[in-house]
């Protein structure tokens, strides 16, 4: 329970920057199709935010985009956040292949 936790807490806590980390453990001791596209996806999601940033923080003015980026990165950390938390229930375990955990 206390590792589910803390895997939740990774996107919140950085921001989203570290939103695909929670898939790069699943995908490396699950090995399933539905971990490496989840981990693809918030993959993109990471660098589509790093872009947000650097696009955004490169102007003096503040306004709508800045707006919309904060609520990019808000989103993202929470949908990743969730994710992490039902896609490491109790249970899902159980699918690995014995011997597949590298962390």
């Amino acid at each position: 329970m206390l590792k589910r936790a803390a895997w939740t807490l990774l996107p919140v806590i950085t921001a989203g920057l570290l939103s695909f980390a929670p898939f790069l453990y699943l995908t490396l001791t699950r090995r399933t199709a539905r971990d490496r596209f989840l981990l693809g996806v918030f993959a993109a999601g990471t660098a589509v935010e790093v872009v947000i940033l650097a696009l955004v923080g490169a102007d003096k003015v503040e306004g709508a985009p800045d707006f919309l980026g904060g609520v990019y990165i808000v989103v993202l950390a929470a949908v990743a956040a969730i994710m992490a938390w039902v896609e490491m229930r109790p249970g899902k375990e159980a699918a690995a292949l014995p011997g597949r955990a590298y962390l």
